[in-house]
């Protein structure tokens, strides 16, 4: 890619972020590990717990189309991503049981099953890293992709169609990852 479209992609991912709504705010990664205690072998764990805070209740639980982003305290953007039933399906509080002993804890832990793995490595690597998730509705997006312009206004067109906006800028902001932005969507750049 060349540098003046990697520098829009950034350019725009930046705005889309800015325009988004502050949800969760991770502080810490560390304690105990924990698992789910689930049937299937499938995202059980153990992963480190997570200091976090719920920033916008409201927005957490909303149950509509969005698209979200990550970013860590250095301002990169590591992840977009969407949800077709909201944000707290993609980054749930599930009941979470002391890896060794399989007890459970006194609290829910926060959890995402792409970002979690390298959440934990990032951590290990630079101490004090923070990150933040921000969530935008599919309207809310129509608004900010009209005043970006091209190429994403192009995606006016589905005015009305919510999930089919988050859709389509979270596949353009991944098929035009840097190594500023969205290095942690492996599943949708085949990284």
């Amino acid at each position: 890619m060349d540098i003046e479209v990697n520098l829009l992609v950034v350019k725009h991912a930046e705005a889309i972020f800015q325009a988004s709504t502050p949800v969760v705010h991770i502080r810490g990664i560390g304690g105990k590990r924990w698992k789910r205690n689930v049937a299937s072998g499938a995202r059980i764990g153990p992963w480190l717990q997570a200091e976090y805070t719920i920033l916008n209740e409201a927005v957490w639980r909303e149950r509509s189309a969005c698209l979200y982003l990550v970013a860590g305290s250095d301002g990169v953007i590591r992840y977009v991503g969407i949800s077709r039933n909201g944000l707290k399906h993609r980054w749930r509080t599930s009941p979470a049981y002391d890896a060794e002993t399989m007890e459970r804890l006194s609290a829910n832990q926060l959890f995402h099953s792409q970002c979690w793995k390298h959440i934990e490595r990032e951590s290990t690597q630079k101490s004090g890293q923070t990150y933040e998730v921000r969530c935008i509705n599919g309207a809310s997006l129509l608004a900010v992709i009209q005043r970006l312009g091209p190429p994403l206004s192009a995606f006016a067109v589905l005015k009305g169609d919510g999930e089919g906006i988050v859709a389509g800028v979270e596949r353009w902001l991944c098929n035009n990852q840097s190594p500023m932005l969205v290095s942690w969507n492996v599943a949708m750049t085949g990284n």
